[in-house]
Order: structure tokens, then C-alpha cells, then sequence
């Protein structure tokens, strides 16, 4: 039986480590210095070990217990956790996440704090809710109205938008699907987007540029996205590497060469990657670096414990 979860989340941790090291290098630049980055190398801005991940991971795990510690109202336990991780000072949070942090300290209410935040950041649609919200899938699974009320809830204690809870409902969903393995890869992207549409009106959102993105992103032919940061640019890069190649190394491999926000590209990419192909289609060599395996094996059985 394929190892869906414990692939979904070493595919995320993978994929934030092979990342972290090129994190913001241009497309240009990694093929410069690497050729095809295929290996953990280590370095970049944050001086990874090869195999270490960023705060992409950290806070995908904090979610993924948060939720597991209370899956009826999870968003106090991942608060909690969310907040000692901040006071431990960790080497980089996005500014988005970490202003949002600072006005939860002072507002003690979550949304309150991430509508604070929009009046003084104007940008909102980042990454930073899309990265963490892959344990959701798991925590919901045997209810998908549910996960997407959570993929919506648990994204906007720090990023209030629209654009960004669309994308973590439409992935929380086409990871879902990938995990189950049962249709085509084109075929969940459809079904992944009604979701998204039906639940998106179920719940008030009206993004305004999500679905012609996605629809548009998937043509034949279309342009190579580059994850530039935001959330839409990073679905629609995972998206992409996903349909167009036929292993969790090339998937991967491609969405981390192509630069710019690397280390949050590999966490999206390779979670939908690891759940489509499970643990075992992930490279030995990846999992023998990766460090903090025993806390990735724990929250998977957590989760497969909860199936």
C-alpha cells in the first residue's frame, strides 16, 4: 500500500531543503553555478546543512500537530505553537507571517491580527499561508467540506486574502486527489478546481484572478512560470511541474531550477508530489540527508492514525 502521508511530508521537507540552498538565485544563475541542481548541497542565504529545511517546514509541522493536538478547533494549538517557534527566534520568518506574529501579540485574536497586517502590507496574496497548509489534507481527509474550512481558517491567522485561501483550498484538494491516484493528473486539476469554485461560494470568497490563472497556466504551451513569491505563482508552478513530468525527482528537480522562491516552490511541489507517488517513489539519497526525520515520522503516524 503506497505511503501517501509520510510521502506528502518527506516531499515537502525534500523539497524545502533541495530549495532552501538556491532560495531567490535566478533561474539563470542556478544553471550558471549547478548545471541541473539535483543534490543537497547546502549553503545559501540561511547557510543550510545539506538536508536541513527552512521555515517553510518548521511552520508545516507546527501546523500538522497543531491540528493533530485538536482537529475539532485547531487554530489555538497551532497559534501556540506558532508563537514559541517566534520567540525562539528562528533564523528568517516571511514578513508577512512575522508583522501578523507581532500584532497577535498585541490584539490576541488571530483574524484581527491578519486584517491588521493588510492596512500595512500590500501583499497579501504571498506564499506564506500556502507553504504550511499541506498537514490540512491529512487532518480532514475523511471530510472534505472540512478541510477546506480549515485550508481557509488556518491560512488567513496571517494572511488575509482571498487569492491565498483559494489556493490553499485548491491544493489541499488536488493533494487529496493525488494521494488517492485513482484518475489522471489533468482530470484532478479539473475536479480540484470545481471544489474550489463550489467552496469558494459556500464560503464567501471571490477571488478575483485565481481561476483563469490556474486554467490558463495548464494549457499547452503556456509560458514557465517562475514562483516568484506569491501564492498564485507558486500553485501554478507545482501544477505545472506535476503534469509535465513522470517522477518525484524530475517534478521536483524542475520546480526547484527554476529559481526565485526555491525553498517554498520544492515544499508546495513536493508535497503534491510525495502524496501522488508515495514515500517510496522518493530517492534514497534525498531521505538519507534529510534531516529531522524522527518528528516527520511521528506527525505521519499521527495522521494515519486519524485515516
Amino acid at each position: 500500500m503506497k505511503e501517501y502521508i509520510k510521502g506528502a511530508l518527506y516531499g515537502a521537507a525534500i523539497g524545502d531543503a533541495l530549495g532552501g540552498p538556491v532560495e531567490y538565485m535566478k533561474k539563470e544563475d542556478i544553471k550558471s553555478k549547478f548545471g541541473t541542481l539535483r543534490d543537497m548541497v547546502g549553503g545559501g542565504r540561511n547557510n543550510l546543512e545539506p538536508g536541513q529545511y527552512t521555515d517553510d517546514t518548521h511552520m508545516l509541522l507546527h501546523v500538522a500537530e497543531g491540528i493533530l493536538a485538536n482537529p475539532m478547533y485547531p487554530v489555538e494549538e497551532i497559534g501556540r505553537r506558532f508563537i514559541a517557534w517566534y520567540r525562539e527566534q528562528p533564523d528568517y520568518v516571511g514578513p508577512t507571517t512575522a508583522l501578523s506574529f507581532k500584532n497577535y501579540l498585541l490584539v490576541g485574536n488571530w483574524k484581527d491580527a491578519a486584517r491588521a497586517t493588510a492596512t500595512t502590507i500590500n501583499k497579501m496574496d504571498s506564499n506564506g499561508g500556502l507553504m504550511r497548509t499541506l498537514a490540512v489534507t491529512f487532518g480532514y481527509q475523511k471530510d472534505t467540506s472540512l478541510m477546506a474550512y480549515w485550508s481557509k481558517e488556518i491560512a488567513s491567522m496571517t494572511h488575509y486574502s482571498e487569492e491565498g485561501a483559494a489556493c490553499c483550498i485548491f491544493y489541499n484538494y488536488l493533494v487529496y486527489l493525488a494521494s488517492r491516484a485513482s484518475i489522471a493528473k489533468r482530470e484532478m486539476i479539473t475536479k480540484s478546481l470545481q471544489f474550489t469554485d463550489e467552496q469558494c461560494k459556500k464560503y464567501g470568497l471571490y477571488p478575483s484572478n485565481f481561476f483563469w490563472f490556474i486554467v490558463k497556466c495548464v494549457q499547452s504551451g503556456t509560458e514557465e512560470l517562475l514562483p516568484k513569491g506569491n501564492a498564485l505563482y507558486t500553485v501554478g508552478t507545482a501544477v505545472q511541474c506535476f503534469l509535465q513530468e513522470d517522477s518525484f525527482e524530475d517534478i521536483l528537480v524542475s520546480a526547484i531550477n527554476r529559481g526565485e522562491d526555491a525553498d517554498t516552490a520544492g515544499t508546495v511541489t513536493g508535497g503534491l508530489a510525495g502524496a501522488y507517488y508515495g514515500f517510496e517513489g522518493i530517492p534514497e539519497r534525498w531521505v538519507g540527508l534529510l534531516k529531522g526525520k524522527e518528528r516527520l515520522d511521528r506527525i505521519s503516524a499521527g495522521f494515519v492514525a486519524m485515516k
